[in-house]
């Protein structure tokens, strides 16, 4: 986020206003922020890429979740997000074991939907 745009979002949370473009008076707003981040802002808060009253404001709870492939509960997401869709073979799954999951929970979100949707046609097909 551009430093213009971090004092803007500052200001929205110190004063619970936001004033429209080109509106004249500010309106009243009353919300929480939850943010996300795969960079470090204590290095941005250093290099001055990230404002450091911000991260304050920001930070009431920080939670850090490991990469999927270090997590141990790696089949409990991979059977919660088929929902109920037919058992997964024990060499698929293997191989989900395997795989590095750059990108984390989405991509393995991804690659289930792309399984359970594009086999069945292909199936049909043979």
């Amino acid at each position: 986020m551009p430093r213009e745009l971090q004092s803007r979002l500052l200001r929205v949370l110190a004063e619970g206003e936001v004033l429209a473009i080109g509106a004249s008076r500010p309106v009243r707003v009353d919300v929480r922020v939850i943010s996300a981040t795969h960079q470090s802002l204590d290095t941005l808060m250093h290099d001055g890429a990230f404002r450091e009253d911000l991260y304050y404001r920001l930070n009431g709870a920080r939670f850090t979740l490991p990469p999927l492939r270090e997590r141990s509960d790696l089949d409990w997401l991979i059977d919660t997000l088929q929902e109920g869709a037919a058992l997964m073979s024990p060499a698929a799954r293997e191989r989900l074991h395997r795989h590095a999951w750059p990108g984390n929970l989405r991509e393995l979100a991804n690659v289930l939907r792309y399984a359970r949707g594009v086999r069945q046609p292909f199936d049909r097909c043979r």
